[in-house]
């Protein structure tokens, strides 16, 4: 086997084509079985064995029967020779020919009687002559039925030798956002390698900011580089003096960006210090002539604090500002001026050494480092998310897509926002969360969902609740009743009866007196028995299933996903689908890879698979059907 250079599984995944992993398809599924089934040996006619019974029953009759019709014949012959014969001086000779045909009767009787024999060896020979027949029938029929089944297997291997075993999945056509929920930072690191590299192929130039910090887009970077594709990667705030995040924003732009970075959501009363901090910066921008910059801007927010910068503003432009605010005003906002400058002041440093704007390479990697402080990082992040926002909002910079790692720190409303300029704009979004709570469970549902490893259980829950249930039939009851009588009944019987009588008399007449007397006696006497026996057995085995609702997916599922497996949830044909997906790049050199996603192919029908399947999948992919998300 050869082994690949390092460089070729980066330039396999730069396929055409969004995917977000692959879909183990097992082939053995749809093996199907031979189902004609063996020839059978053709019994023997049975009219050949009745013959046979029939010839050996009469047999010996017939033989004896020969026998005697010849010797009644030869002696018939013979008797009719003697009375024929000449009576010759007191002796008969009789006729030669007489004594022949005795004798021939003799012979035939003997001929018969062989004959008479022959029967059952004959039809003994017919069954024997049919059974080879039937033999050499089925010989050839078996042998032509092995060639059909062999041909069949050939057919089945080689139609299962064209089937992929691992075909892509990729996410719903048009321009939805991906949200990811849970993983790891291998996972992490193992789908952008995979579904970033589609992207880039697919839409072109990508954006990526990773609020992580953890370099997972290292992968990706490569995949970029092997395919001869430009890369710009900064780490921030550590080279923010490199990236300037207000190049090319009118200062409309400008202000409306940094008064949502400082503010973010606030709600109530912070309404009324946006307000000002808009207007305050307004009045700046308008006093300010040339570039605004942020060096520039906190050079004028000291001015308005008497704290004058020589070196930020011109003098003409110093003045401007003075007389734009008088001294009771500036006292009056001084704080909140301070306040102002508190917030810009750890991004002073940004976009002093920067030659352009951001977005010019096919890869733009932004990775969030966290070295600077709380504040800053904050400040940093939510003026990202803004810039992100404009950035998709103006067309002169085109963008394919547009991936944020770790979404968990940017507000629900700042994500929703993002996602409808996105979709608007034909942006493909993709949002990494490490957690489903607080925005992302404010978020998610907007595009398809994707869970990765999720070791809390309280997120698991919300994770199977969003994936929702479905209905089934499982087994509920289970009854085995077994029982039986015996029941035996004797009864006897005897009766007895004597009876005795008797009678006489006198008789007178003419020969004189007579007296007759008789006694009769009899006895009889009875006796029986009865005996009775009644046994029963009576079995019952029954079951019963009810209809119940489960989770599609179990939480304890969620939890003990493998770091490179994904459960996607999408829209199909107007329903949910839930697919079981591979994320690990290294999947690309195996065998039967389909980097496209696989079409409709049912499974055979139960009674011809050779391996039963649980449930017919979809789109030849191991799918779970249910309803809509509870």
């Amino acid at each position: 086997m050869t082994v690949a250079p390092h460089e070729i599984p980066f330039v396999l995944l730069a396929t055409t084509g969004e995917r977000m992993g692959w879909i183990y398809t097992d082939r053995q599924l749809y093996r199907r079985r031979f189902t004609e089934p063996p020839p059978q040996l053709e019994p023997v006619s049975p009219d050949l064995y009745e013959l046979l019974e029939r010839s050996a029953a009469r047999k010996k009759k017939r033989r004896r029967n020969a026998i005697q019709a010849g010797l009644a014949l030869a002696f018939l012959i013979y008797c009719l020779g003697m009375i024929q014969a000449p009576d010759t001086g007191g002796r008969k000779e009789i006729d030669p020919s007489f004594v022949t045909l005795a004798q021939l009767a003799l012979v035939a009787g003997v001929v018969g009687a062989i004959l008479a024999g022959l029967g059952p060896h004959l039809a003994r020979r017919a069954i024997t002559v049919a059974e080879t027949g039937n033999l050499a029938a089925h010989a050839a029929a078996e042998e032509a039925w092995k060639q059909r089944r062999d041909d069949h297997e050939r057919q089945q291997q080689a139609t299962l030798d064209a089937m992929n075993e691992w075909s892509a999945a990729t996410p719903s056509p048009g321009d939805r956002r991906i949200d990811i929920i849970g993983g790891t930072t291998y996972g992490w690191e193992a789908v952008l390698t995979v579904h970033g590299g589609s992207l880039l192929v697919t839409r072109g130039p990508m954006t990526l900011v990773d609020f992580t910090g953890d370099t997972v887009c290292e992968e990706l970077i490569q995949l970029a580089t092997a395919t001869r594709r430009s890369v710009r990667r900064l780490r921030l705030p550590t080279e923010l003096a490199e990236f300037d995040l207000l190049a090319g924003l009118t200062p409309g732009e400008l202000v409306d960006c940094l008064v949502e970075a400082m503010h973010g959501d606030a709600q109530g009363a912070g309404r009324a210090d946006r307000s000002q901090d808009a207007l305050v910066l307004r009045e700046i921008v308008t006093a300010l002539d040339g570039r605004i910059t942020l060096t520039r801007l906190l050079a004028a927010l000291r001015v308005l604090t008497d704290r004058p910068d020589p070196d930020g503003l011109t003098p003409q432009e110093s003045e401007r500002l003075l007389d734009l605010q008088p001294d009771e005003n500036r006292r009056r906002l001084y704080t909140q001026m301070r306040r102002i400058e508190a917030f810009l002041h750890p991004l002073e440093t940004m976009g002093s050494r920067a030659e352009g704007g951001a977005g010019t390479a096919d890869l733009t990697c932004l990775i969030a480092d966290g070295e600077g402080g709380d504040a800053q990082n904050d400040l940093f992040k939510d003026l990202l998310v803004q810039w992100l926002t404009r950035l998709v909002r103006r067309d002169s910079q085109p963008m394919g897509s547009l991936v944020l790692l770790g979404a968990d720190e940017v507000h629900h409303r700042a994500i929703e926002r993002l996602s409808t300029l996105c979709e608007r704009h034909g942006v493909r979004l993709v949002l990494f969360f490490s957690h489903l709570r607080a925005e992302a469970l404010h978020t998610i549902g907007g595009g398809e969902v994707a869970f990765m490893r999720l070791g809390n259980h309280h997120e698991a829950g919300q994770a199977a609740e969003y994936i929702g249930k479905g209905h089934k039939f499982v087994l509920s009851q289970l009854t085995r009743t077994l029982g039986g009588n015996d029941t035996h009944t004797m009864a006897d019987t005897s009766g007895q009866s004597r009876a005795e009588g008797g009678s006489g008399g006198m008789s007178y007449g003419k020969r004189g007196r007579g007296r007759s007397y008789g006694k009769n006696w009899s006895r009889t006497r009875t006796w029986s028995q009865t005996l009775s026996t009644a046994r029963s057995t009576n079995w019952n085995d029954a079951s019963s299933v009810q209809r119940v609702h489960e989770y599609t997916v179990e939480p304890r599922v969620l939890q003990e996903l493998p770091e490179y497996a994904m459960v996607l949830v999408k829209e199909q044909n107007q329903e949910t689908v839930v697919q079981a997906v591979e994320v690990d790049p290294a999947i690309v050199m195996l065998p039967r890879v389909s980097m496209q996603p696989a079409g409709p192919m049912p499974l055979p029908d139960p009674e011809e698979a050779v391996v039963p399947a649980p449930a017919q999948p979809f789109d030849r992919s191991p799918v779970i059907r249910s309803g809509r998300p509870q």
